[in-house]
């Protein structure tokens, strides 16, 4: 195999469990190439409680219907 298409079509004929063997193959490679990560991203509990009440908030309004 020598083209991504070709890669692709002999991945997408492996069984279930061989393409989460193949996926964390590449995660784990792709994490190794990519270095170290850049540190976690810190919000107040203000943000995260004005994130939190917009998403119920949408919640509401979808089962409404609106």
């Amino acid at each position: 195999m020598s083209t991504l298409a070709e890669i692709e079509a002999a991945a997408e004929a492996l069984p279930a469990e061989e393409k989460q063997e193949l996926f964390l193959f590449l995660a784990t490679r792709l994490r190794a190439a990519a270095g170290e990560l850049p540190p976690p991203r810190e919000f107040s509990r203000e943000q995260l409680d004005r994130w939190i009440a917009d998403d119920e908030a949408g919640y509401r309004r979808f089962l409404s219907g609106e």
